[in-house]
């Protein structure tokens, strides 16, 4: 504080103190009953300089409390001053002398400041002018005008800063960094001797000077290197805006308080941050991860988290497949600190589970400082599905079909589908198999029977993989045992043996399609034709499209239903054909009887069955 400026005495009273006022009742008509006379001998501004030679204007915003020439201030925020009503003050501030020259109308810049200073006081300590002291109407005026319009909030504080206000570092490093950032063009940046500022991490290249522009990064160093602290200081003359409070700076020894004061008017002001260096002697801590069990390789990545607390939090990522030990290390921690170390991460698949086996808390020292982290990684059990599929144009008709399941010394057991089971698939799932185990399955019993036959296929060998399902399918095709058809051929009658050739058509399904040929003059007897091979349930019919009459005999042809092939038997269909002489009724002519017979082989497979074997504890089961 230097002096006062504009401004003049004026006469009032003050609310007792500690006792509540209400500014937004209004201005009073007349000092309230039981205030207390309150005559200042100056009301108005207060004029400061700052390091550079700088003024500044200010109103004083605590009555009860004296200032005078030579005191220091610095800036402050609104929340230190403690000061009411302050959003009002500085709605005053900004709407009248100085900030508005010429206001309030009034005669001279002594009166408006006079009235001014007497409107703040009402706001922040219920001052109120005698209804007899001249300024009075103007500050009635300035109150009225305040309330109706509203408090203002508070202005930016003077851009200096240092970010952050307190970082620490090893006494035999450096600390920081220290960001320093402001609205002026230059910012002047100072430590006390024995401290050296540098523009690196690495506290290799020295600060040159002692400017910086906005934004500059410093780190401190101990040159000592003890664990005494310094105060880094970064001063700039900026703009400071209207409503900005400054605090007794507590430089004059012996002057523990001093009156609050308020920036009446925009003003450019040397401002200054200050933040803390502090030093540890430090240690380092080594943190290690090694790896174990079968499946190690196999996991994914793995995240290890290092708590030391108000340090910091380290976090390390491990990539997927890593086998090899991988260590990191974590320098310059405060001897002291407690370091803890977790897994969010284990690094699980589908394939593997991983088991962290973590360590104990550490206490940093100056010597060797360890953390060792061990995963124990195994391989997850899988699963064997078997399915067996049952198909052919017999299906249904099959016995029971067993299935031996052994996987190793983990399963063994007999898997059964019972007869009759109709054509489809019929699955079985078996759990928890070590990975690596291998399952053969093999069919032991393939439900082929007099009637059918069963084709299956070889024994079934799987690997089981780690925390998968394996499948193992196996089919059988059923299919009817063949049958066999017996064509007879019947000559007969008394004009057996003067007949022309005669043909039969004999026609099975798709299996067969067959000409017969009888030559001509065949005497009376039976001749026979069997077709083998010929699928069960094939519907099989015999046609006579020449029947050897002619002009010499007629003939009457008697010819089978059609038949259908039996499974494994032989079916019979016989064409008998009787002969008559034209014109005579003789007997027929007698003479050997011959008989031919001619095989065809008919195509039939024959499916064989597939036995399946497994392991471990046996028993029988059922197929779905």
């Amino acid at each position: 504080m230097t002096g006062t400026g504009p401004g003049q005495g004026v006469a009032g009273g003050l609310p007792p103190v500690g006792a509540p006022f209400d500014p937004t009742t209004g201005y009073p008509l007349d000092v309230p009953a039981g205030y207390e006379p309150t005559n200042e001998s100056f009301a108005g501004i207060i004029t400061t300089v700052d390091a550079v030679g700088n003024t500044q204007q200010m109103y004083c915003i605590d009555i009860r409390t004296s200032t005078y020439t030579g005191l220091g201030y610095e800036s402050g925020s609104w929340d230190e001053s403690n000061v009411p009503n302050i959003g009002y003050v500085n709605r005053v501030l900004n709407s009248y002398y100085p900030d508005q020259p010429g206001l309030p109308d009034a005669p001279s810049d002594s009166v408006r400041a006079a009235a001014v200073q007497a409107a703040v006081w009402f706001f922040s300590d219920g001052y109120v002018l005698e209804d007899t002291d001249a300024v009075r109407p103007y500050t009635e005026a300035i109150v009225a005008a305040v309330l109706a319009a509203g408090p203002l909030t508070e202005p930016p504080a003077p851009n200096v800063s240092i970010d952050p206000p307190t970082a620490s570092g090893p006494t035999d490093g450096v600390t920081g960094p220290f960001t320093i950032t402001s609205d002026a063009g230059t910012i002047n940046v100072a430590a006390p001797e024995g401290y050296t500022l540098y523009t690196d991490p690495a506290g290799t290249v020295p600060l040159v000077g002692t400017t910086v522009t906005s934004g500059t990064q410093l780190w401190v160093r101990n040159d000592n290197q003890t664990t005494d602290s310094v105060i880094l200081t970064a001063t700039a003359v900026v703009p400071v805006q209207t409503g900005n409070v400054y605090l007794y700076a507590g430089n004059n020894p012996g002057v523990t308080a001093a009156q609050k004061l308020i920036l009446a008017a925009d003003a450019q002001i040397e401002s200054n941050a200050q933040a803390t260096a502090e030093f540890f002697v430090a240690g380092d801590l080594t943190v290690s991860k090694a790896f174990a069990g079968e499946g190690a390789g196999l996991q994914g990545d793995i995240s290890l988290v290092v708590d030391c607390g108000a340090v910091g939090v380290f976090t390390f990522v491990i990539p997927a497949g890593t086998t090899e030990t991988v260590t990191e290390t974590v320098a310059g921690l405060p001897v002291g600190t407690v370091c803890s170390v977790t897994e969010p991460e284990t690094g699980s698949t589908t394939e593997v589970t991983v088991t962290p086996v973590l360590p104990e808390p550490v206490t940093i020292t100056d010597g060797e400082n360890v953390l060792a982290v061990t995963n124990t990684v195994q391989y997850r059990p899988g699963a064997l599905n078997i399915t067996k599929t049952i198909d052919g144009n017999a299906a249904g008709l099959q016995s029971e079909i067993v299935l031996d399941v052994v996987c190793g010394t983990a399963l063994d057991t007999t898997v059964v589908i019972p007869a009759g089971s109709p054509a489809g698939p019929y699955g079985e799932t078996f759990t928890d198999i070590p990975a690596g185990t291998e399952c053969t399955v093999t069919e032991t019993s393939t439900g082929a029977t007099s009637e059918v036959t069963v084709d299956a296929g070889d024994p079934v060998t799987v690997v089981i993989e780690p925390g998968t399902t394996v499948s193992a399918d196996l089919a059988n095709t059923v299919q009817y045992v063949n049958g066999s058809l017996q064509v007879t051929k019947i000559v007969a009658g008394n004009g057996a043996g003067q007949q022309s050739a005669s043909v039969l058509n004999v026609v099975c399904g798709n299996e067969l399609e067959q000409v017969v040929r009888i030559p001509a003059e065949t005497l009376p007897g039976e001749y026979v034709q069997v077709f083998d091979g010929i699928p069960a349930g094939t519907e099989c019919t015999v046609t006579e499209p020449t029947n050897g009459e002619n002009g010499n005999v007629t003939v009457e042809t008697i010819l089978p239903y059609s038949v259908v092939i039996v499974s494994g038997e032989t079916v019979d269909a016989t064409v008998t054909n009787t002969y008559a002489v034209l014109g005579k009724d003789t007997l027929a002519k007698t003479g050997a009887t011959a008989s031919a017979q001619v095989s065809l082989a008919g195509a039939g497979a024959v499916l064989m069955g597939i036995l399946l074997v497994a392991g471990a504890a046996r028993r029988r089961k059922e197929m779905d």
